[in-house]
């Protein structure tokens, strides 16, 4: 930029600058910096008669015209000199650059922080993985090997026995072989236990154990694989012949195994108190917790009684007291239908004061009775009494035939035996139609709540019962043929009682009312204001008599219910307007 090209204010040369004090002053020589950017403007001091030196009246004039206020005069000193300086404004480039830079540097901050978050997360992430693999975890779990070329001896009874020992070590070292075949199993088990032997199918010699590791927490779930790995689904034999591959030749032949997870109850750190007693059967006796029935039983307390019958016979056991704490979690007896509390293998679970039946039996000739409390709240305990009965399969299953009958689990109303498959074919003559009902139906389970029924059931026609069935559970055929099939396991429960008759499809009821669940019962139940069929069918669009009240569902009621409190109409007429 060229002098020429400037502000006359701020023209080199320019003789004078007249200056106003206050505000007026501080904006004027703001602008003027702004004006004469870069430049320089010097106020020479005037003269007594308000010229400059160099003579200029007009000038005066002409920054008169700038500002018409108050003139600032410096008349202190005449001799002084006066040289006012504007310094150059700031670029604005210049300050953008620097709020740049600023930003920058913020950013930068940022992300620093950002990073030193991420690394400190990361690193917990990490602490807390080794800390979580730096943890194990000791589990137990209990089973049994099925032993084909060893016979069960009188002696395998006897922990002490040479027979006893000897058979324990080719176990042990059977064990160690078919761990070995697995990565995990054989890296993480640290020792085994041999509890006791009994006889199996055949003959055959069964061995108990118990087994034991130490596993990173993170590992638990491959260990249980692991241990299931070794038995595979019994319906499934091609994958069985596979599994085999993990049961290697040893001294003994292996050709079952079941093994499972020992229930935590029973390994907790309170359990004071850990003994076994072993019982033979042949003759009848009685069992109790400790102190019965003068005293409860102790707290802290593990115990188990070992049960053997003769060969060929089933343990039968009793019970005839039986109060525990009514929360199984703490106190609780399990009956298992083996030698070692193997869940696969448990007939029932009790604590409480049970009213259904406590009657059991055994699949072989060996029952486990497990007694488990904890430290407070002991009750009076229990007693049983056991014995034996013959092995031979229990009375069930066969043809039935007539316009009616009866069948049931075996030894119905005690629990029936598990493992065991029961078939009735019935028939009835031609031209008729089967109904089965149940009296009383009880097969449930732990953990059965599939409606597949995958445990035990009854099956009709394809179709699968379990749990428990009301009284009034009726199926009927579509022919004058029915085949009824009973499956259980190793969970045992009372079982059921069924009558069938034979009926004439386009008179399913004679002389009775048919309910629409296929029941028939007597014509007098009908609109007597009680649920005779189950589903209410009978009340169903009834006359009311004079000594009933009608509801507003049309079913009627005796009239001695109203306002009592109860809702027996089912949608609550017959407790309106009572009154206080």
């Amino acid at each position: 930029m060229s002098p020429d090209s400037l502000p006359p204010v701020c023209k080199p040369g320019n003789p004078d600058v007249v200056v106003e004090t206050g505000r007026s002053a501080a904006r004027w020589l703001t602008q003027l910096s702004l004006t004469c950017r870069g430049f320089t403007c010097r106020r020479r001091r005037r003269d007594g008669n308000g010229v400059g030196r160099r003579g200029a009246p007009e000038r005066k004039k002409r920054m008169d015209s700038l500002d018409s206020g108050q003139r600032f005069s410096p008349t202190q000193d005449a001799e002084l000199d006066t040289i006012m300086q504007f310094l150059p404004a700031s670029d604005s480039r210049k300050l953008e650059k620097k709020l740049w830079r600023s930003r920058k540097l913020w950013i930068g901050v940022g992300f620093i922080f950002l990073a030193v978050g991420v690394a400190l997360l990361s690193g917990l992430l990490v602490w807390n993985f080794n800390l979580h693999n730096d943890v194990w975890i000791r589990k137990l779990y209990i089973g049994s090997l099925g032993i084909s070329n060893q016979q069960f001896l009188a002696a395998h009874e006897d922990p002490n026995s040479p027979q006893f020992k000897s058979l324990t070590s080719q176990v042990m070292q059977q064990l160690k072989l078919i761990y070995s075949r697995n990565s995990v199993l054989s890296k993480y088990y640290t020792g085994f236990t041999v509890q006791a032997f009994s006889q199996g199918d055949g003959g055959s010699g069964v061995a108990y154990y118990q087994s034991e590791f130490d596993v990173p927490a993170p590992q638990q779930d491959a260990l249980d694989d692991a241990i299931a790995s070794l038995e595979p689904p019994a319906e499934n034999q091609q994958g069985r012949q596979g599994r085999l591959l993990l049961r290697p030749t040893g001294s003994l032949d292996v050709h079952h195994i079941v093994s499972g997870a020992l229930d935590p109850r029973m390994s907790r750190s309170t359990l004071f108190v850990k003994k076994s007693f072993s019982l033979h059967v042949h003759e009848s006796g009685t069992v109790q917790s400790p102190g019965f029935p003068d005293a409860p039983y102790p707290p802290n307390v593990y115990l188990q009684w070992r049960l053997r019958a003769d060969p060929g016979h089933r343990v039968r056991l009793n019970f005839h007291t039986l109060i525990l704490e009514d929360d199984c979690e703490r106190d609780f007896i399990g009956i298992y239908d083996s030698l070692a509390p193997i869940a696969h293998c448990v007939l029932k679970e009790l604590c409480g004061f049970p009213h259904d039946s406590l009657s059991f039996l055994s699949s072989g000739n060996v029952m486990l009775i497990t007694m488990v409390t904890s430290e407070d709240k002991n009750f009076p305990g229990f007693r049983a009494s056991y014995s034996q009965i013959p092995l031979p399969a229990p009375n069930c299953g066969g043809n039935l035939s007539g316009l009616k009958g009866s069948f049931s689990s075996p030894f119905f109303p005690s629990n029936y035996p598990p493992q065991i498959t029961c078939v009735w074919d019935i028939q009835v003559p031609e031209g008729n139609f089967v109904k089965v009902q149940f009296l009383k139906f009880f097969l449930s389970e732990l953990g059965q709540k599939s409606k597949t029924c995958p445990k035990d059931y009854v099956d009709l026609r394809g179709q699968r019962l379990c749990g428990v069935k009301p009284g009034s559970s009726v199926l009927t055929s579509q022919s004058n043929k029915l085949t009824v099939t009973f499956r259980s396991d190793s969970y045992v429960d009372q079982g059921f009682i069924a009558e069938y008759k034979a009926f004439v499809p386009d008179n399913p009821c004679p002389g009775s009312f048919w309910c629409i669940n296929d029941l028939c019962i007597n014509q007098t139940l009908w609109c007597d204001g009680w649920n005779d069929c189950g589903d209410d069918n009978d009340e169903d669009n009834c006359v009311c008599e004079a000594f009933q009240i009608r509801c507003k569902n049309g079913q009627c009621k005796p009239e001695f219910w109203q306002c009592d409190g109860v809702d027996d109409c089912g949608d609550n007429t017959d407790e309106e307007n009572c009154g206080d």
